[in-house]
């Protein structure tokens, strides 16, 4: 087992990873989106680009098959 790092938080898992720099003023909106969703930011984050991506494929603007999502729990 790998040691606890501010960059391993120790959470298994085998997404990958994704660092953004943005305008302090949008992370505060975003933190607040995410609390109203009951959400982490990293899964808000993830919910917005899964949405996005999806549907850029069904309107015909990115070639491919959506990837399957695991079932939510």
């Amino acid at each position: 087992m790998q040691p606890e790092t501010p960059y391993n938080p120790g959470m298994a898992t085998d997404k990958a990873k994704l660092m953004v720099y943005m305008d302090p003023a949008y992370k505060e909106g975003l933190a607040k989106l995410a609390a109203m969703h009951n959400r982490s930011m990293s899964n808000y984050v993830e919910t917005l680009i899964i949405d996005a991506v999806d549907k850029a494929i069904a309107g015909g603007n990115l070639p491919g098959q959506p990837p399957q999502q695991p079932p939510q729990p």
